[in-house]
């Protein structure tokens, strides 16, 4: 059964990587890791490149897209591609060709993006030296815009600051809007707010400023706070759910994998237990009692006695794996039932049909209430009798 088992690994892990060989691409990107990372000046990157780190500089040129996950982040080279990414810190001080779409807790752009820039972060800072080639599309805590945009700002932020020109035009929503003297603005200003917005004089707007104030707050009524708590029950309720069935699954893909692993290692067993529990299925209730409730005193004793520590601990790993066991053999025994196997019908195959269907049957009657409770009972004493019979036959014969 050992080889059986480790040929089967053998064949799972040729499988494996068959597959990684097939879906790999033959030329594969550019990936990188590390704590610090960093691109030299001089270097050129003729490829897409990931990387991976705590402190990530570029400081060469990267013909292709730059995917980058980090803690603070410095472009300084040229990127012929687009910027894509995550982290705490993000400066963007290279030229850029196509987007940039990033989050970060602050981002600074201190020279050209050719595309878009796409981005949520607390704090936005598009310096003089920057500007944006296509659209700022942006969700902000604040946004401080002193380089151009050469179409639309949309989004939301809650302080929005323009000191600099907008091809297209801006759609907003936030607290506080601001135009500062070198504001131009060629399409409309819309904005969504409760304060208007701070125009400076020299500013300049050629399209239609449009304020929406937002819709006044209604006052929780007896209806809406009761409609309120039963959509919280019910979100409460349906969260409960879905995180029992999650663990159900779980605790099913866990034990059918152990029951295959049994099942590879001591299938010549399987019959024996089977015939044991079918013909003297209430011995086997009487002794899997017995052991259940027993055990744990006999334990007890050992554990307070401190030379009887280590072989305490001993039982007790072993009383729970053969309560385990005894779970598994149980829903092995049920899915042979529901498919009429016979006994003696050992193959790999049928055996692991059974297994999956039986412990499908335990693991949803498991989720019915107070059902549950006691179908855990019966299969526990019932899978724990069956070995512990077994093995008291197999010992005295």
């Amino acid at each position: 059964m050992v080889k059986q088992a480790g040929r089967f690994i053998t064949l799972l892990a040729a499988v494996l990587a068959v597959s990684v060989l097939i879906i790999t691409p033959v030329n594969a990107a550019d990936i990188r890791n590390g704590e610090r990372l960093t691109i030299p000046a001089g270097d050129v990157i003729n490829d897409d490149l990931y990387l991976f780190g705590s402190s990530i500089t570029v400081d060469g040129t990267v013909n292709g897209d730059v995917i980058v996950f980090g803690n603070r982040i410095t472009i300084n080279g040229d990127v012929n591609g687009s910027i894509i990414g995550a982290g705490q810190d993000i400066v963007v001080k290279g030229r850029v060709r196509d987007s940039v779409r990033v989050a970060a807790s602050s981002l600074d752009v201190n020279s050209a993006i050719g595309g878009d820039l796409v981005t949520a972060t607390s704090q936005v800072n598009i310096a003089r030296s920057g500007s944006v080639g296509r659209d700022l599309l942006v969700a902000a805590a604040a946004v401080q815009v002193d380089g151009p945009v050469a179409r639309d700002i949309r989004g939301s932020a809650g302080k929005l600051i323009i000191n600099n020109s907008v091809g297209g035009n801006v759609d907003i929503e936030g607290d506080d809007v601001k135009l500062e003297p070198a504001a131009s603005i060629a399409g409309n200003l819309t904005y969504k707010s409760e304060k208007n917005a701070e125009q400076a004089q020299e500013a300049t707007v050629k399209g239609e400023i449009k304020h929406i104030p937002p819709p006044p707050q209604p006052k929780p009524s007896a209806e809406t706070i009761g409609q309120a708590i039963g959509g919280l029950v019910s979100a409460v309720v349906g969260f409960i759910v879905i995180l029992l069935l999650v663990v159900v699954v779980i605790k099913y893909a866990a034990a059918l994998l152990t029951g295959i692993i049994f099942i590879l290692l001591a299938r010549k067993y399987i019959p024996g237990l089977v015939d044991t529990l079918k013909s003297k299925p209430w011995p086997c209730l009487g002794y899997g009692a017995l052991v259940l409730f027993l055990a744990p005193v006999a334990i007890a004793i050992a554990c307070a006695l401190i030379i009887g520590i280590p072989l305490g601990l001993a039982t007790l790993a072993l009383y729970i794996f053969a309560v385990y066991l005894g779970h598994i053999f149980m829903g092995l025994f049920i899915g042979k039932w529901l498919l009429r196997q016979r006994a003696d019908a050992n193959s790999t195959g049928r055996l692991i049909a059974a297994l999956a269907i039986g412990l499908l049957v335990v693991y949803v009657c498991g989720v019915i209430p107070f059902v549950g409770c006691l179908t855990d009972l019966a299969v526990i004493l019932f899978g724990l009798g069956a070995i512990t019979y077994r093995l008291k036959t197999e010992l005295a014969g």
